[in-house]
């Protein structure tokens, strides 16, 4: 089957949010530098994200203000141009908030959200160690945390959207809400594997319609270092490339975020390359 595509190109939002992550101000430049990366007919908006300063802790997370702030930005950003299709290059986790619930309210509540990330990101302030907003934006996408972050979301998801696929490192609290909520979880060596009910779950709870969350923190480590929180047990750049590339043959891809790049220097490092490479291509 040929990639069903939009004859539009998307909009590629660089959102080079660090603040979500703590003391991290280097994946803002890493951001930017893929951003630069990416070729394309496509119109670019930058959200505005100031550089490297401490950050004060507020009600749990870490740079909570600033946080609102530059997500309510995005939000209005995407709302004003009115894209069909996203691509969002980050910066942390937390720049997925205003993408998804813009994407999902847009298509009536019926996107699957495939989420390939090492961490759930299920937490909230209460349940955090480390008060980092990037570990919990798809509790929030849920409708559930902090009120001024899920006020942001128009149209929370539903558990049945969403698909959790190299998911290996929980925190106790989040591995317990996805057992309540009964999150679908593919193991990343299960992934291939199992893909033909990865498509069929896409097409049940997104009408064959989906959103790829890309942290590259699923990549195992040994082979790309480059992120923010390496977490060993990861899947292969070719196998993670090759999954990406079946996925797109069968079912529509209505956005994508790339995040937690951490590299020093405007040179992208030769593991992350090819990744780059496919996102530009979108």
């Amino acid at each position: 089957m040929h990639p069903r595509w939009r004859p539009e190109p998307g909009l590629l939002l660089v959102f080079p949010q660090w603040q979500g992550a703590g003391a991290l101000p280097g994946l803002r430049d890493s951001a930017l530098a893929i951003a630069e990366g990416i070729s394309g007919a496509r119109r670019r908006i930058e959200v505005p994200v100031p550089p490297a300063h401490l950050l004060s802790r507020e009600q749990g997370i870490e740079g909570r203000t600033e946080l609102l702030v530059q997500l309510a930005r995005a939000r209005e950003i995407l709302e004003a141009e009115a894209p069909e299709r996203v691509l969002a290059v980050g910066g942390d986790c937390g720049i997925e908030v205003p993408v998804i619930s813009y994407l999902n309210a847009r298509c009536g509540g019926r996107l699957a959200v495939l989420w390939l990330d090492a961490h759930p990101d299920l937490n909230t302030p209460e349940t955090s160690p480390s008060g980092h907003f990037h570990g919990m934006p798809l509790r929030v996408l849920l409708g559930e945390g902090d009120p001024g972050f899920t006020a942001l979301v128009e149209r929370p998801l539903r558990s049945d959207q969403v698909l959790l696929a190299g998911t290996r490192s929980f925190d106790p609290p989040e591995r317990e809400l996805a057992e309540r909520l009964g999150l679908r979880l593919f193991a990343p060596e299960r992934a291939l594997a199992v893909f033909p009910l990865l498509v069929e779950a896409i097409q049940e709870s997104g009408r064959g319609r989906v959103y790829v969350h890309l942290d590259l923190d699923i990549c195992d480590p040994r082979e790309v270092p480059s992120v923010a929180c390496p977490t060993p047990g990861g899947i292969g750049v070719e196998p993670l490339l090759r999954l990406l590339a079946e996925l797109c043959g069968e079912v529509e891809l209505v956005g994508a975020g790339l995040t937690e790049a951490l590299f020093e220097g405007p040179l992208i490092p030769s593991a992350l390359q090819p990744i780059v490479e496919w996102f530009g291509t979108l």
